[in-house]
């Protein structure tokens, strides 16, 4: 057993009835809460699934619903507040498991990052990981691998996909285990975008419909046949295809940067971000998209060219506007208050300070 998943280990070995397990919306929360849930009821739990109202954070409407339960966990959720954490962990039995930039939370917290800053493993991973150290792994292989590579952690962690083409050759077959490619080519890959599909086009009831499909499944052939998830996915081949084309007309091209906004209801942009590296290899890319709030949401990725550690890029950026983001090397987001403000940031930083240093 890997040292980090021993406070996962031993909660799961003491806790009994009702489970509140709290996810965000994409691939890899939808995973990993659908793990959690798999192995909660095979230790004869009562699990119980709460999407965040927010991707990233605990928001306070959720933060109410889950003080409800006596035992919790939360999945793949990375910028709550340290506060709300440690007030919801004096009244409740918290798990907290994550892969992003760690916090100083009071609570039973999983994290490989506190052991090394450096390492790369998707939440849906690390669930694999505590699964295993309880059951046989069949049943929950593919829900790992569709949330690793939703997360684009496939590189960094193929002993998962190794496994799962061994057992399961007709999800991946002779693709090289790299994330675009294993996206692109691969049954996995589909199965990847047919679950983000679900967060487009339906937003939160999308994302409960299609957790509930897949925590309760025997099999990824359950998912496959599913009429409203195969509905869902051929309107967004459709919707995706369009931006594409709006993209080339559209862009902003600052140098090295690369910057596209959004402007349909659909949220594509993380979908997008991550299609566009190969479009323009040389490029930093930057997605954005408007919120409800009126803030802009933007996905930064780097072309496949570039080695830039977009965690740092985006840090720097955050400290001259008025912004927050973090994430990852290999891929990061960003709140920003005003597209503007960035576009000409961008501007006037060019050729003047090494921001991809």
């Amino acid at each position: 057993m890997r040292e980090f998943i021993k406070p996962a280990i031993d909660f799961f070995r003491s806790i009994k009835g009702e489970l509140a397990i709290v996810f965000g919306h994409d691939c890899d929360s939808i995973a990993s809460a659908s793990i959690i849930y798999k192995l909660s009821k095979n230790l004869h739990l009562k699990p119980k699934l709460v999407v965040s109202r927010h991707n990233f954070e605990v928001d306070e409407k959720t933060e109410k619903t889950i003080r409800k339960f006596e035992n919790v966990s939360i999945v793949d959720i990375g910028d709550t507040p340290e506060e709300r954490i440690n007030k919801i962990s004096n009244s409740v039995n918290l798990l907290l498991i994550d892969h992003h930039l760690p916090k100083k939370y009071k609570c039973l917290y999983v994290n490989p990052r506190l052991y090394n800053m450096n390492i790369y493993m998707p939440t849906s991973y690390i669930t694999w990981l505590i699964y295993k150290e309880f059951f046989n792994d069949d049943d929950i292989l593919w829900i790992a691998a569709f949330g690793t590579l939703g997360d684009f952690g496939a590189k960094n962690n193929r002993s998962i996909f190794m496994k799962l083409r061994k057992k399961n050759l007709e999800l991946i077959g002779d693709v090289e285990i790299e994330d675009r490619k294993l996206l692109e080519k691969s049954l996995i890959g589909k199965i990847t975008k047919m679950v983000d599909s679900c967060r487009i086009f339906e937003g939160i009831k999308g994302v409960r419909y299609v957790t509930n499909l897949i925590s309760r499944s025997k099999s990824y052939e359950e998912l496959l046949r599913d009429d409203k998830v195969n509905k869902i996915y051929r309107k967004f081949e459709r919707a995706f295809e369009k931006e594409i084309e709006k993209v080339n007309k559209e862009k902003i091209e600052i140098g090295e940067f690369l910057i596209y906004e959004i402007k349909s209801e659909l949220n594509l942009k993380s979908s997008l971000a991550s299609y566009l590296p190969k479009v323009f290899p040389k490029k930093i890319i930057f997605v954005a998209q408007k919120s409800k709030e009126g803030y802009y949401e933007v996905s930064v990725r780097r072309g496949i060219k570039r080695k830039v550690n977009l965690a740092k890029l985006v840090e720097r950026i955050s400290k001259s506007v008025r912004a927050r983001g973090g994430g990852h090397p290999t891929a990061a987001g960003m709140r920003v208050e005003d597209l503007r403000e960035l576009i000409e940031f961008l501007k006037n930083k060019k050729g003047k300070v090494c921001l991809l240093c």
